[in-house]
Formats: structure tokens, C-alpha cells, sequence
């Protein structure tokens, strides 16, 4: 497998640990560092001072070299306008390509060149992967049949992923998305200071980094409750379970959204989620029953979300036992990405002239 992709994100770890842990000799191949990736690692250096429209096209000419030398079986691309781009440049076999959320949610709208670009390539993907039904859907208008996508929630490692105890004072409140303008973590701050007033024992947690983190620092300190607001900047994936067992309540302000791994680790957490009322948020929450969905951009609103459910115990407590079968019956990380692992086996078998059955006795199970 030749696997294309950011190396520093961790659903791209993620994928190899898996597919090498079946037996498949895995080759990542990435513009940014991998220090420490977890397989084979060729990484290619383009100049940063020139734009992404540029450098990663530049970057097909030595990805397919790479790829000669390699010949791999497969290619999986990872996110649509940069490593979807370069498979559909380079690959000469059957391809598929993961779309991870904005590429496809929020890139096409920016310009007529960003459309046709991730309409040139889902048009050359033998396959292309969705995380959740509304991204399928933009997927689709695309022109790609239903039958060359595979949708699939990226799951989570529950062996990891766990309730733990918790101090019963708070809400102990985390926040652990991008600090960028489409998960207006702004929304997040500025409701915390009305649940502090109602909720003296509130705290928050603001894990993450991003283009808006000064101008959120600087928003935080001005607020009446910003003795109790806490920036921890970027978490290691290693580290993401004991943050989250930490706390009580997990809250994400996004306005565009796919499934959101982070929304699926805190439930398997036991965290109780206050999340907006968007598309792929629903295909998960259901409010008042397994956690609150409130409107995009409305502050006041997920404050007293917020302020309600921790005040309504029976409510939080009857949320965890559902969010967990929830997790144990669609989004455990292994089942997930079962389908995932059948699609590329039979394209395997189909370079090989194998059957599946076959192909599959070859690869040893972890």
C-alpha cells in the first residue's frame, strides 16, 4: 500500500498502524515531517514559500517515482485538493480517496477553481471514503455513484477510550477542536462566562491550536471567568484519554462538521456532549436524550445547554449508558474499519489475480 497523506495527523497514523498490522507493507509518503511515523516513511520536500496549489502538484513528479520503484498494489489519498490531487496525477491503477471533512464540506464553495478541483479528482478515484451520510451526500452531487463510496465512521480505540472517575464538583467542561474559525471556539468562551455565574465551580479546558489562538487567549482573559479558563494548547492522541477522562462535559461550537472522532471519544468517555445542531451531529446526538444540540453561533443558548443538563443528573447519567452501547454497536475502530480493509483486500486480489478468500489467509491477524 502506498499511503498519501499529512504525516503529522493522527487518523493517517492510525490508517497504517492498521493496514501493516494485517500484514500489508505499508510505504507513507507525505510533503510534511513524520517523525516517528509508524511505518515506512519517504518524506518529500517542496518549498514552502510556494503555494499549496503549486507545491503539491510539483510533488506528483517525485510521487511517482516513488511509486514506480515501489509498485504497490494500492493507493490510498488522504484529503481531497492536496494527496487526492497527487494520486490522481500519478496513480495508474485503481485509487482511493479518503475525504476527511472540509475538502469536501467547505473547499468547493471557496472559488469555481476549488469546485472543479475536487471534481477533477473524485472523478479518477476507483473509491472514495465518507465519514457520515451528509458528506455522502456532498459527495454524490459530485457525480460519484453511490456504489464507489464507502461511508464509515473513523471509530475509536475503546481499550483506550473509557469513563474513568471524576471529581463530582464542576462542570469540568472541555473543548478540545482546531482553534480555527469554523469550530468557533469563540461561541465556546464567551457562553462559559454565563455558566460560571450560574455554576461557580465551572472550569474550562481549551485544548488545541490554530490561526484564531491569540485572539481566543485574548478574549479569554478579558472575560468575568477567565481565572477559570485554561488553554493547554495542542494534546498528543496519546494523552487525549486521560484529558477527557477529566472532565464531565464535552462541547464543540462547530459550524461545519463530519463525523467528528473527538465527539465519539468523549462519548466513550462518558463525557455528556453539548455539540451544534448541524447535519452530521445528528447523526449521533439526539437532544435531550444522549446529549443537547444547540445553534450554531449562539452563545447564550449553549450556555444554558450547558447549565440544564448539569443540573439535570438523571439526564447525564442515563446519556452515558446510551452514548456508550452507541459507541460499542457503530464506532468501535476495529468494526469500523472492517469494510475498509474488505474493499482494499479485493483490490489486492484483483492486481493478483486471487480471490479474496485467499488473499486474506495471507495476512496475519494483530
Amino acid at each position: 500500500m502506498l499511503l498519501l497523506g499529512d504525516a503529522r495527523q493522527v487518523h493517517l497514523r492510525r490508517w497504517a498502524l492498521y493496514f501493516s498490522g494485517y500484514g500489508y507493507d505499508v510505504l507513507t509518503v507525505s510533503l510534511e515531517n513524520g517523525d516517528g511515523f509508524p511505518t515506512a516513511f519517504r518524506h518529500i520536500q517542496v518549498s514552502e514559500v510556494l503555494p499549496d496549489a503549486v507545491r503539491y502538484p510539483l510533488a506528483s513528479v517525485m510521487v511517482r517515482r516513488i511509486a514506480h520503484q515501489f509498485r504497490p498494489d494500492v493507493v490510498s489519498a488522504h484529503f481531497v485538493p492536496n494527496y487526492g490531487l497527487i494520486a490522481a496525477l500519478v496513480s495508474p491503477r485503481p485509487w482511493v480517496l479518503s475525504t476527511w471533512g472540509s475538502d469536501v464540506m467547505t473547499d468547493p464553495q471557496k472559488s469555481e477553481f476549488h469546485r472543479r478541483r475536487v471534481g477533477f479528482v473524485m472523478a479518477r478515484a476507483a473509491w472514495v471514503t465518507s465519514d457520515a451520510e451528509v458528506m455522502t451526500e456532498r459527495i454524490r452531487a459530485f457525480g460519484v455513484p453511490a456504489g464507489r463510496i464507502l461511508t464509515f465512521p473513523y471509530g475509536v480505540d475503546t481499550a483506550t477510550f473509557h469513563p474513568a472517575t471524576v471529581p463530582a464538583s464542576g462542570p469540568r467542561i472541555v473543548t478540545n477542536r482546531k482553534l480555527e474559525p469554523v469550530y468557533s471556539v469563540e461561541t465556546v468562551v464567551d457562553a462559559f462566562a454565563a455558566v460560571r455565574e450560574a455554576l461557580p465551580d465551572a472550569a474550562l479546558t481549551v485544548a488545541g491550536e490554530g490561526s484564531r489562538a491569540a485572539a481566543l487567549r485574548a478574549q479569554a482573559s478579558h472575560s468575568p471567568a477567565a481565572t477559570a479558563i485554561t488553554f493547554v494548547g495542542n494534546v498528543e492522541h496519546a494523552r487525549m484519554p486521560s484529558l477527557l477522562q477529566a472532565h464531565h462535559v464535552y462541547v464543540s461550537a462547530a459550524r461545519s462538521d463530519t463525523t467528528s472522532v473527538s465527539l465519539l471519544e468523549a462519548m466513550a468517555c462518558g463525557l455528556f456532549p453539548v455539540v451544534t445542531d448541524i447535519p452530521a451531529n445528528r447523526e449521533w446526538i439526539t437532544d435531550g436524550v444522549n446529549g443537547r444540540l444547540v445553534p450554531p453561533g449562539e452563545a447564550t443558548k449553549l450556555a444554558v445547554a450547558i447549565i440544564d443538563s448539569w443540573r439535570d443528573t438523571e439526564l447525564r447519567e442515563r446519556a452515558a449508558g446510551t452514548n456508550l452501547r452507541i459507541i460499542a454497536e457503530r464506532a468501535r475502530w476495529d468494526d469500523a474499519m472492517r469494510p475498509v480493509k474488505a474493499l482494499f483486500d479485493e483490490m489486492v486480489s484483483a492486481q493478483r489475480g486471487l480471490t479474496p478468500a485467499a488473499e486474506s489467509e495471507k495476512m496475519p491477524r494483530p
